[in-house]
């Protein structure tokens, strides 16, 4: 299995843990952090992710660590 399998299936792991924890019954904070970082985990850009969520970009990179 070469990186790139190995980091898609990582990532995959991580979406879904992320999905669970959306779900779950969690204060409006942490669940804007989860929705940033899955949505950055999904592949749009700290820009994107920003004016959807009306938080900088420095805080979902922050978030992202």
């Amino acid at each position: 299995m070469n990186n790139f399998q190995r980091s898609q299936k990582d990532m995959e792991k991580e979406i879904a843990q992320l999905e669970d924890f959306i779900k779950s019954d969690i204060d409006a904070r942490e669940l804007k952090r989860a929705i940033a970082v899955r949505m950055g985990l999904s592949g749009k850009s700290y820009h994107e992710i920003s004016k959807i969520l009306g938080v900088s970009k420095f805080f979902i990179g922050y978030w992202k660590n």
